[in-house]
């Protein structure tokens, strides 16, 4: 009996070392090539997925189930290939590989091969997402339509954690490749908060971290850029950095010259919950804008296009400045400017118009008339909106918008269509030149005949 469990457990490391094993059997939905039917495949295909790999490759024997897995849920749709570039090392050198696995889509243009990198996850999801967009991009570039990319030199480097070079590493993503050329205008001399790992491509760790800092670079956007630096190739900016290790990663704030060491955790939610925490410190709140005309309402409201759209709008219609004079309208600007201080890091925008003169929008909004100053919270995605009940002071401006975040608030669907913003002279921070009437004589009234 004990024999025959011993056989049994046998079995199973054997299937789950075959289910692992590289190259990929004749079986595998995976097209395997080699430098004798590389291009009459690729040229047949006219567009491939390509995994580049070595079959002692830790990394590689862990991607082969997913890979596999999406080579079947494409198939007939989009080749999945693998090339050994271990064994098949003419194939490896062209592609500039220089780390394992590496993945590239490649597609034929003329009798030249293209390649892009693929720096996406190792999941057969994430494989096929990255791979339809790429193969519908290629397909739109063919009949001459935008939304194509423009490839990669074979040159670029490996992706998946393995390139090199300037940008092969991070190619394509929202992790900006900063070298000796451009760290001083891009870095130094910015005003710009900056997080800049400095890396080499062979280091394990820094492969590792790759998926972390790409995820840190996307939802730090707007407010830390996210950098990258290869010292084996850009070693005098690393040696002013005293980078003694990979990867290394330092905050640059205010003061470029004396960066801060990032000791925290390697995973993207530390990264950014440090990036966020410095923002928050060292940032100056959004700007109130006047809304004067379509420009300022797309750019600190709407987006462009609905691209870059705010979480949420606080458009104040204030009194005319006949009824307020400069001093009254300066401090419902000033308790804007305190909310917009307070909530810095959210993604929210502040915009004021004087009552009446953005009459379409107030109609939107079911405000107007005698009723300024009025308070409005717009949400540019849903077209959905809350008014403010209270007096525009603020500790009340405080509350209305907390109970928002906590769903306190009715939310009204804007009434009509979204209106275009009027466009207008801004003000000028004056207070209004009161007319005059003219001066009459009484006695010239009581002589005049009834």
């Amino acid at each position: 009996m004990a024999a025959r469990c011993a056989l049994l457990a046998l079995a199973v490391v054997l299937v789950a070392s075959y289910a692992n094993a590289l190259p990929y059997s004749a079986s595998s939905p995976v097209t395997n090539l080699d430098s004798s039917n590389f291009r009459s495949t690729l040229k047949k295909a006219g567009f491939a997925v390509v995994e580049f790999y070595a079959p002692w490759c830790g990394h590689c024997k862990n991607l082969a189930p997913e890979w596999e897995k999406a080579a079947k849920a494409m198939k007939g749709t989009v080749t999945v290939a693998a090339v050994d570039a271990d064994a098949h090392k003419d194939l490896g050198s062209e592609f500039g590989i220089q780390g394992f696995p590496t993945i590239k889509f490649l597609w034929m243009e003329g009798d030249k091969v293209k390649s892009a990198d693929y720096n996406g996850g190792r999941t057969a999801k994430d494989i096929i997402a990255a791979t339809f967009d790429k193969a519908k991009a290629y397909a739109l570039k063919k009949i001459g339509e935008k939304g194509a990319s423009s490839g990669g030199s074979k040159k670029a480097g490996g992706s998946g954690g393995n390139g090199g070079g300037d940008g092969g590493f991070y190619s394509g993503t929202d992790v900006v490749t900063l070298t000796d050329a451009n760290f001083q205008e891009e870095v130094a001399a910015s005003g710009d908060l900056w997080f800049v790992e400095f890396y080499a491509p062979w280091c394990g760790h820094c492969k590792n971290l790759k998926p972390s800092w790409i995820e840190a670079a996307t939802e730090l956007k707007g407010k830390v850029k996210v950098g990258a630096v290869d010292c084996t190739a850009h070693q005098s900016t690393c040696q002013e950095f005293g980078v003694r290790g990979y990867p290394t990663i330092k905050f640059f704030g205010k003061n470029k010259a004396s960066p801060e060491d990032f000791n925290g955790g390697r995973d993207a939610s530390s990264i950014v919950n440090f990036g966020n925490q410095r923002w928050s410190k060292l940032a100056p709140p959004p700007e109130v804008r006047e809304l004067v005309d379509e420009s300022v309402w797309e750019k600190e409201c709407t987006g462009e296009d609905g691209a870059g759209a705010r979480q949420l709008c606080f458009v104040a219609f204030l009194p005319d400045i006949l009824d307020s004079q400069a001093a009254g309208r300066n401090r419902y600007i000033k308790t804007l400017k305190e909310l917009a201080n307070k909530y810095k890091d959210r993604p929210f925008s502040y915009l004021w118009a004087q009552g009446g003169s953005q009459a379409a929008l107030e109609a939107n909004f079911g405000v107007g008339g005698a009723g300024y100053p009025a308070l409005v919270a717009y949400k540019p995605k849903d077209h959905k909106y809350s008014v403010s009940k209270a007096a525009f002071e603020s500790a009340h401006v405080v509350e209305f918008v907390e109970s928002i975040r906590k769903g306190g608030e009715p939310v009204l669907a804007i009434q009509g269509s979204p209106a275009k913003v009027a466009t207008h002279a801004p003000w000028d921070g004056k207070d209004a030149a009161v007319q005059l009437e003219d001066e009459f004589s009484l006695d010239d009234l009581m002589n005049e005949e009834l």
